[in-house]
């Protein structure tokens, strides 16, 4: 039996995975008199979580495991970055084949600015639930992402 459209719960979370998107995109990410992509902003993040907030070393390869995408995207959205004033790529002692991934002062001043946003975010998604409530969430989240990971 076929249930309405509406009580679709894939249908519900596209819809609020949507909306946080279009939210996010809002936050302003301006490097150079142009809007960063939503790719530039991802790598930005982590980036600045794995070697500022973190302290350890990233390549190319973490952000391709990371995001899981090819090489070539990756590589075309370093590059961009790197002419823009985003990052910096240093060769690693011992290993002339691998280039470290820094942040600019620039890059990380976004990343303030998109963390702002992001948190002001987290506000409003919160309003009007309990802790205990936003708790069952996550474990009703982490129990759907679990059922759709399993094969059929």
């Amino acid at each position: 039996m076929c249930t309405p459209f509406s009580n679709h719960l894939g249908r519900e979370i596209r819809m609020v995975s949507n909306q946080i998107a279009r939210y996010l995109g809002a936050i302003p990410a301006i490097c150079q008199g142009e809007s960063l992509t939503p790719m530039q902003r991802m790598f930005i993040g982590a980036i600045y979580d794995r070697t500022i907030r973190d302290g350890q070393d990233m390549f190319q390869r973490d952000l391709e495991k990371v995001f899981n995408i090819r090489r070539s995207t990756v590589t075309g959205t370093l590059q961009l970055m790197e002419k823009r004033g985003l990052i910096l790529r240093s060769p690693v002692e011992g290993d002339a084949r691998l280039k470290g991934l820094q942040l600019t002062e620039a890059a990380v001043q976004i990343h303030d600015q998109i963390d702002q946003g992001i948190e002001h975010m987290e506000h409003k998604l919160r309003q009007g639930l309990s802790d205990e409530e936003v708790e069952q969430f996550h474990r009703m989240l982490d129990i759907i992402s679990r059922n759709l990971s399993e094969p059929d």
